[in-house]
This record gives structure tokens, sequence and C-alpha cells, in this order.
């Protein structure tokens, strides 16, 4: 559970970030919105199901699909492109994780 906790943290501080300029440019306005209403839904997720590893990973993918398609049309925002990287990361841990659970469910 502690691969858990550091993913959470990390969303969360990725998701809390406070946007460059976002008062200039719209699409990343947007793109701030979407992933503090993710962050809403990631705590509730985590209040209501405890430690749900796949509801944390669903939230992760869907995390990192809007900001794939932000940084797509916004190529130039190297803030959100790092945030990607590191994003795509906290996905890939996750489903290792949850892999490992399901395998030791199984045995």
């Amino acid at each position: 559970m502690r691969v858990l906790a550091w993913l959470l943290a990390g969303l969360i501080a990725g998701i809390t970030a406070p946007g460059t300029l976002a008062w200039e440019d719209n699409d990343r306005g947007v793109y701030n919105n979407k992933m503090a209403l993710l962050g809403v839904l990631l705590e509730s997720a985590q209040q209501r199901a405890g430690h749900d590893i796949q509801t944390l990973c669903l939230l992760l993918s869907i995390s990192n699909d809007v900001t794939e398609r932000y940084v797509a049309t916004n190529p130039q925002d190297r803030q959100i492109q790092q945030r990607l990287v590191a994003m795509r990361q906290d996905l890939s841990a996750c489903l290792a994780n949850q892999a490992e659970v399901q395998a030791w469910a199984d045995s």
C-alpha cells in the first residue's frame, strides 16, 4: 500500500499545481479544470472505496489521456510535457501494482 500512497500523492500534487498563465490561455484553463475534476473524483473514490487500486489506475489513465490531448494541441507547454512523463510513470507503476495484487488474489 506504500506504492499506492506515493501514487496518490504524486497525482494530487500534479493536479493541484497552479497553472502557468492559465488566465491567458483558454486551453490551459480547460485542462486545469478537467484535472481538478479528476482530483475530486480521485479523492471521492479513495474515501468511499478505501484503497481501490483499480479505481486509482482508471483515474490515472483518464488523467493521462487528458494530458496527452492537451500536449498534442499545445506542444510548447514544457511544464505539462514534464507532468505527462511523470503521469506515465505513475500509471505504469499503478498497473504493475494492480497486476501483483490480482496475481496474489488468484493464488
